[in-house]
């Protein structure tokens, strides 16, 4: 008898992504104390970004090539391990002092995410159908910017402790106590259709044109989406916060906007795809502006809130846009190229975001030129939406054979 998954096994799939969260959300609050740390070396300001958006490009390297790991050792095995490496590795800057040595544990746990982000999905679009996976999939973004959320809050607290910045990296340590349920309430799909072997990676019938595009907006998204996460604490600091906790206290409410987006994004799923993403280019647009703009901490939050839920729209849309588009075989591979756009576009947000500031003349600035690029995306996705081509796109995900 087919076993069938239920919302046991929908939550603990949605916890997977929660991890991944912490290799961003959870140090951003201690960023500028690490900085200062690390000032004494010549290349401190890259070493530094290099903690904090390191395993984003390890992610994006591996996800497309997890399948060869699964395939050996099954979706269930994979998740396991995945987890007992992140906690190692993850925890592992507690004890070190070398910033090379913190960043060697970081692309481990790079590639540990990999595995947890693409498995999770995948196994969501096993388990479910329907409806029930439309909201599965929604969730595991959206209950992860809750516990961004919360992790923006446990990394300022941490980070004020006796040990400092070192203090939140013991957070990955604790992830270990979901093991269990992973071990004993998750199992192997019995559907025959693998979607991770290469047969069905390399399909000729793949829609690389349509798909191809998605994730190319999905890494732009993720760009402009990880602004608020990575340079807020900076702004934030020099705006007048001086302490991690009231800077990690301040990105916690900005980021309470991201679950807000998502929560839009399940109850317009039936709108037009173009009309949801206006709204969100458009929410982008405005915080940025805002943010730009302040001058004191509350009006940076406020402006840094309204972009949150531009992105918690945009995100979870993409995700959906892109597995609605595949038949069930193929969605692996379309869930490895969504991590692998998103990751990428993790990576390269700071990148971005300190040439601008060298160019234009400061962070504020920086953040002003990307609202108005964001308000430029608006105006092309309403153009599009008033095309024959583009008006009447909506999101149907196609039930499992």
């Amino acid at each position: 008898m087919m076993r069938r998954a239920g919302s046991l096994q929908g939550w603990i799939l949605t916890s997977a992504p929660w991890m991944t969260v912490f290799g961003v959300v959870l140090l951003s609050p201690v960023l500028p104390f690490m900085m200062k740390d690390f000032a004494h070396h010549p290349n401190a300001q890259v070493l530094v970004t290099t903690v904090l958006a390191g395993p984003a490009v390890i992610i994006a390297l591996l996800s497309p090539f997890v399948g060869v790991l699964v395939r050996r050792c099954g979706r269930k095995n994979s998740l396991v391990a995945a987890i007992i490496v992140y906690a190692i590795a993850g925890s592992a800057p507690v004890w070190l002092d070398d910033i090379y040595q913190i960043i060697a544990s970081r692309m481990i746990v790079g590639a540990s995410e990999a595995i947890l982000t693409a498995v999770a999905t995948v196994l969501t679009v096993d388990y479910f159908s329907g409806r029930a996976r439309e909201r599965w999939l929604a969730l595991q973004f959206g209950s992860a910017s809750v516990i961004a959320v919360v992790a923006f809050g446990l990394g300022g607290a941490l980070g004020g402790l006796a040990w400092g910045w070192h203090t939140p990296f013991l957070v990955y340590g604790f992830m270990i106590v979901l093991l269990p349920l992973f071990i004993f309430f998750l199992w192997e799909p019995a559907n025959p259709i693998d979607q991770f072997t290469e047969a069905a990676q390399g399909s000729k019938s793949f829609p690389w044109r349509q798909i191809a595009p998605l994730w190319f907006m999905t890494m732009v998204a993720s760009i402009a989406f990880y602004v608020v996460p990575v340079q807020l604490s900076f702004m934030l600091n020099s705006r007048g916060l001086t302490t991690p906790e009231s800077i990690g206290l301040a990105s916690a409410i900005a980021n309470l906007g991201v679950p807000l987006g998502s929560f839009l994004f399940q109850a317009l799923a039936r709108q037009p795809v173009m009309r949801m993403l206006t709204c969100g280019w458009v929410l982008l647009a405005g915080g940025f502006g805002i943010v730009s703009a302040a001058a004191t901490p509350q009006v940076t939050v406020v402006g840094a809130f309204i972009a949150c839920v531009g992105g918690g729209l945009i995100i979870p849309l993409h995700l959906t846009w892109i597995m609605s588009r595949l038949p069930f075989e193929q969605r692996g591979l379309g869930s490895g190229g969504f991590a692998g756009a998103f990751y990428i576009g993790q990576f390269f947000s700071p990148i971005m975001a300190g040439i601008l500031a060298t160019g234009a003349g400061g962070l504020d600035a920086a953040v002003g030129i990307l609202g108005w690029v964001a308000g430029a995306a608006a105006l092309i996705v309403l153009v599009c939406s008033l095309t024959p081509f583009g008006g009447d796109i909506r999101l149907e995900l196609a039930e499992a054979k």
